[in-house]
C-alpha cells in the first residue's frame, strides 16, 4: 500500500487521557503498516474556550464563545481560513496583479482574479469567515487599484479614483461580502432532493 508523502490526520477525544491512548495506538498501528509520526507536526491539542485550536485542511478551528447578546452563554467550535490560507491567497492575488502583466487587458486581468477569488470563496464559505473575506476583498481591489496605477504610470489614489469613479461596479471586480454561510446547529447545508 502506497501513501502520499504527508498524509494529515486528526483525531478527535473526550479527554486528554484518550488523546494520548489513541497517539499511542496510532503510532504501533504506522509502525506495523512501516510507516511514522513526524514528531515535529504531532501534537495533543485541547480544544477549549481561549485555546490555541489547530489548523485542519487550510482552516484554522477555535473553540469560542458567542459574543453578541445572544450566543453569549454558547461555546461552539468555529473555523476560518488559517494564516497561511489568506498568505497563499494574497500571493496568488499578487502573482495576478503583478507587474509583468502590465500589457494584459484589464479585464482580462479582473476575469482571472474573479475567477480565482470564486473559487476560494466557494471553499472557505462555509464557517466564521466574515472579517477573512473583507480582508481578501480589499486586498484584490488594493492590488488591482495598483495594478491599473502603473498601467498608467500614476499613484495608487488615480487606480482607486478609476475603479470608485469610472466604474459603477468596480471595474467587474467581484465582492465577496454575502457569500458566507455560518454554520448553524441542527441544520444541513444542503437540501435534500
Amino acid at each position: 500500500m502506497r501513501f502520499p508523502p504527508a498524509t494529515l490526520l486528526v483525531v478527535m477525544c473526550r479527554s486528554r487521557e484518550e488523546a494520548e491512548r489513541a497517539l499511542v495506538a496510532r503510532r504501533v498501528i504506522l509502525s506495523e503498516l512501516g510507516l511514522t509520526l513526524k514528531d515535529a507536526k504531532t501534537r495533543i491539542v485541547e480544544l477549549r474556550e481561549g485555546g490555541e485550536g489547530l489548523d485542519f485542511l487550510g482552516f484554522h478551528h477555535r473553540w469560542v464563545r458567542g459574543n453578541t447578546t445572544r450566543s453569549r452563554h454558547l461555546c461552539f467550535l468555529a473555523r476560518w481560513p488559517s494564516r497561511q490560507a489568506m498568505a497563499r491567497a494574497r500571493g496568488r492575488i499578487h502573482e495576478l496583479t503583478d507587474r509583468r502583466r502590465l500589457r494584459d487587458p484589464v479585464e482580462d486581468v479582473v476575469q482571472e482574479l474573479n475567477s480565482y477569488l470564486r473559487g476560494w470563496a466557494g471553499y472557505f464559505r462555509y464557517g466564521n469567515s466574515a472579517q477573512f473575506f473583507d480582508k481578501i476583498s480589499l486586498y484584490s481591489v488594493n492590488r488591482l487599484a495598483i495594478f491599473i496605477a502603473n498601467r498608467h504610470s500614476r499613484n495608487r489614489r488615480f487606480g482607486w479614483w478609476v475603479i470608485a469613479r469610472q466604474s459603477p461596479n468596480r471595474l467587474g471586480l467581484i465582492d465577496l461580502n454575502g457569500i458566507i454561510v455560518p454554520p448553524r446547529p441542527h441544520r444541513t447545508r444542503h437540501r435534500e432532493r
